[in-house]
C-alpha cells in the first residue's frame, strides 16, 4: 500500500483509518503465539472463521502486547493503546461483508498475522465493491485499526474485509475494552445499554 507524501512517517496512522506494518514480529514469537492458539478451545465466528479467547497474563502474549502498544503510539495514534482483551482468530477464503469494530473498543485494534496469507481491503461504508485500499498480509505483519472515539466530526473506524488465500489465516488480535479502562467513567454513558452490556460480558472473559 503506497504511503502518500502527506504522511509524516512511513506506516503512520496520521490521516488513516488503518495501516499494515510488514514483517514486524519475528519467527520465534510467531511460533510461540501459534502454539498458544492451538492449546485454546475455539468457537465459530460469524464470518465463517473461528475465535479463541486468551489471557494477557501469558508471558509471550504480554510481551507482544507491550510492543504493540508502543508501536501504536509511535504511529501517531491519538490516544494511548492499553490492550485488555486478546483472542486468536482464523479467517477463511469466503468473502465477508465489510465490517468495523464495535464502539466499546477504544484507541485501536492491533492484529498480528501468525500463519497463512491473505488480502485486506478497506471499504467505503459496507459497499464491498468500493475499495479504498488493498494490502497483502502474511506471517509477521501487524495490522493497526483505529478504534472508536467521540472526539471529532467523523468516526475513525474503518470498514475492513480480510480474506485468506486458501488455507486458514491465523491472527492474534488485541483490543482495548472501554469497560475497566481509564476512560470508562467519561465515555461509558455515550454507549447504548446494549453496547454496555456486551462490553461488560466480553470484559469478564
Amino acid at each position: 500500500m503506497t504511503c502518500p507524501s502527506t504522511h509524516p512517517v512511513a506506516g503512520s496512522l496520521f490521516g488513516r483509518r488503518h495501516v499494515v506494518l510488514p514483517g514486524t514480529v519475528g519467527d520465534d514469537e510467531l511460533r510461540a503465539l501459534a502454539a498458544e492458539a492451538v492449546a485454546l478451545p475455539a468457537e465459530p465466528a460469524g464470518d465463517g472463521g473461528t475465535v479463541a479467547v486468551a489471557s494477557l497474563r501469558r508471558p509471550v502474549i504480554a510481551d507482544v502486547a507491550l510492543r504493540l502498544s508502543g508501536l501504536a503510539a509511535a504511529r501517531h495514534l491519538a490516544s494511548p493503546f492499553e490492550p485488555t482483551e486478546v483472542s486468536f482468530v482464523t479467517r477463511g477464503a469466503v468473502a465477508a461483508v465489510p465490517r468495523r469494530e464495535q464502539r466499546y473498543y477504544l484507541g485501536c485494534t492491533a492484529s498480528v498475522v501468525l500463519a497463512g496469507t491473505g488480502t485486506l481491503t478497506e471499504h467505503a461504508e459496507r459497499d464491498r465493491a468500493d475499495v479504498l485500499h488493498r494490502s497483502r498480509i502474511g506471517p509477521g505483519d501487524v495490522v493497526l485499526l483505529r478504534g472508536w472515539s467521540p472526539l471529532g466530526a467523523a468516526d475513525p473506524r474503518p470498514y475492513l474485509r480480510i480474506v485468506a488465500d486458501g488455507g486458514p489465516l491465523l491472527m492474534m488480535r488485541l483490543r482495548q475494552n472501554l469497560v475497566g479502562s481509564t476512560r470508562e467513567p467519561a465515555w461509558l454513558p455515550l454507549l447504548t445499554e446494549a453496547e454496555i452490556a456486551e462490553a461488560r460480558r466480553r470484559a469478564r472473559h
